[in-house]
């Protein structure tokens, strides 16, 4: 596996593209898990090369004290993108990335989503998103880009910020990976404790729950229910639980005004931030 720290593979990807070379990129930042694995393999699938970005970046942390605590494992995540037969690694410092700091940011037009939801709950946090991916694809110029459906609505972000900038790269979502009891891979999950760990289970029983029966409720009433058997559990704090048009992501009020309908939600548990979601139809 070729590693480059600087923007110096912007040249080579080039040259390899000239070479008729399709590539993949699936941009992470790091402390890797299976879920991430699996995008790796569905882009050496599909591309002659795959291209995996590990940076830490700081536009996206609203509170600096979870930026400074996020896992960064580096050594065990460049063994398993060695195993997981990843042809390039982009490791950049944040002064790659942002030579003017990372407080100089682009102010991009992503609609309702900055400020709904997730973007409700952490100001600034997708238009951080937007400014590395913005980035990240002018750099490696990929053909496809591989993302997980576990950051749904951080998926639709990107999907505008491609629009907006006019960007011809295929976006790819990938599903949820799980673990055992069902909750959503994540990094952040290494800092739940085994207890945590099990409670946190709820998360991904409450979505089956309102995937498996949401014709005998209204919106309104299962949001309700669902949010009830969460906040049953100790040391959980349910911050959002809707239905969304999965086109749009905006909220659903009647079953019918929608094609596709997915269940997001954000849910604390101790101080850990949980996203997951599910479509309903």
């Amino acid at each position: 596996m070729i590693q480059f720290k600087t923007t110096a593979i912007s040249e080579y990807l080039t040259l390899a593209k000239s070479a008729g070379k399709s590539i993949g990129f699936v941009p992470t930042m790091g402390a890797l898990h299976a879920g991430h694995l699996s995008l790796i393999t569905r882009a050496k699938a599909e591309n002659d090369l795959v291209v995996c970005s590990i940076f830490v970046n700081p536009a996206q942390f609203n509170d600096p004290k979870d930026l400074e605590k996020y896992p960064r494992p580096i050594e065990t995540d460049i063994e398993q993108l060695i195993n997981s037969g990843c042809d390039i690694l982009f490791l950049p410092d944040v002064t790659d990335v942002y030579p003017d700091g990372p407080g100089q940011l682009i102010q991009y037009d992503l609609g309702h989503l900055e400020s709904f939801l997730e973007g409700a709950s952490r100001p600034g946090h997708f238009n951080g998103v937007a400014n590395v991916v913005d980035r990240f694809l002018t750099i490696v110029q990929p053909d496809r880009l591989y993302l997980g459906q576990k950051d749904f609505q951080q998926v639709k972000v990107i999907e505008r910020l491609c629009d907006v900038r006019g960007y011809a790269t295929h976006i790819i979502i990938c599903p949820t990976f799980r673990e055992e009891n069902g909750l959503a891979m994540s990094s952040r999950n290494i800092r739940l404790t085994p207890q945590q760990r099990d409670a946190a289970s709820i998360i991904y029983q409450t979505l089956v729950f309102a995937t498996e029966n949401y014709r005998a409720y209204t919106p309104e009433s299962l949001k309700q229910a669902s949010v009830s058997r969460m906040q049953d559990m100790p040391d959980t704090d349910v911050d959002y639980f809707e239905f969304c048009d999965s086109r749009s992501f905006r909220i659903v009020n009647d079953w019918n005004n929608a094609q596709h309908i997915v269940a997001v939600t954000a849910v604390l548990i101790g101080n850990v931030r949980l996203l997951d979601n599910m479509m309903l139809q």
